[in-house]
């Protein structure tokens, strides 16, 4: 059960880090990142049902969401397993943009803007794949990952505590695809149980 907060991962994917290349060394960023990129995403934004597509769609970014069971706070990758209760399919949604840098709240965080599958013991799986209306449209391997679920877990906790009940979302593939109102979103082939359809209306 969700009774904390809910954190995500940005720049957690080796393929997007190395296609952004030189940039993440130019102004704003400076440097790669060498820390967890972390946000915050409210409640709120857990979909409760058909998500309101705006003109010009939402990316649509699958990954792996994380219920912890126990609390973390300076773990060791080694221990950072037993602190993982139960695991989801997701797809974060947002509208596209091509920078990191202080993107717009509502860009991110609007209601509806995160959908997630039941929770429930989950191995990890070594590809997550995107179908719209039934055609695989991505997929991408869990392999790419910078950081493992566990050391994403590890690391993370030795600046801040994960709370029995907070949810992590272990990173986002940087190639995910736009999705436009219409279109039925479906992880490994089946949709999604709290939503399965984007329909047309405007931003929360």
């Amino acid at each position: 059960m969700i009774a904390g907060n809910i954190y995500g991962v940005v720049l957690n994917d080796a393929a997007e880090q190395k296609r952004l290349g030189v940039t993440l060394r130019e102004k704003p960023y400076g440097a790669p990142p060498v820390a967890p990129v972390i946000y915050q995403r409210p409640l709120t934004s857990i979909a409760r049902g058909p998500v309101k597509v705006p003109e010009g769609g939402l990316v649509a970014a699958t990954t792996v969401a994380l219920l912890v069971a126990r609390n973390a706070c300076r773990v060791q990758s080694a221990e950072a397993g037993a602190c993982i209760g139960a695991a989801s399919l997701a797809v974060d949604l947002f509208v596209p943009t091509s920078s990191y840098y202080r993107p717009a709240i509502a860009n991110r965080n609007s209601d509806g803007y995160l959908v997630l599958g039941d929770f429930a013991e989950l191995a990890m799986p070594k590809a997550i794949t995107l179908s719209l209306d039934g055609e695989l449209v991505h997929e991408w391997s869990t392999d790419r990952l910078i950081r493992s679920a566990t050391r994403l877990i590890a690391d993370l906790s030795q600046y801040m505590t994960l709370w029995a009940g907070d949810v992590l979302l272990i990173g986002l593939p940087g190639d995910a695809p736009v999705i436009t109102a219409g279109q039925t979103i479906s992880v490994f082939g089946r949709p999604l149980p709290q939503i399965n359809t984007a329909t047309t209306g405007e931003a929360p």
